[in-house]
């Protein structure tokens, strides 16, 4: 038997095992879809104009939310406002540079003579 076959027997028996739970979801899904065309059908005859209302709404909310919260970067609108806090931190913290560091490890050590991490004493 290859590898491929072996990954095989391993799905296989996990689909097995929760085809109890699949299936119910599965038919579960259906009803609903089924349900909400039909509804869609009846209320809304053919047309496609609700379906077009949803498309652009759903496409308008997702450029607004993109455009407020695009990820990583800061958004276009808060941008001003973070570079503000972000100068106030920069003022308020005052670390000094000369930190005593442990000579095997680099943990910060300040007075100390044994390094609380690797308890290397330091003279």
């Amino acid at each position: 038997m290859g590898f491929l076959e072996i990954l095989a027997d391993i799905f296989g028996a996990i689909l097995i095992f929760l085809k109890p739970i699949v299936e119910s979801i599965g038919e579960w899904m259906v009803d609903w879809i089924s349900a909400s065309m039909e509804f869609l059908k009846q209320n809304f005859s053919s047309e496609l104009t609700i379906y077009i209302v949803i498309f652009i709404i759903l496409i308008v909310s997702g450029v607004i939310i993109n455009i407020i919260w695009p990820g990583d970067r800061p958004g276009t609108i808060f941008s001003k406002g973070l570079d503000k806090i972000e100068e106030k931190f920069e003022e308020k913290l005052d670390i000094p540079n000369d930190i005593r560091r442990c000579k095997d490890c680099g943990n910060p050590i300040g007075d100390s003579r044994v390094c609380p991490l690797c308890g290397a004493e330091n003279d």
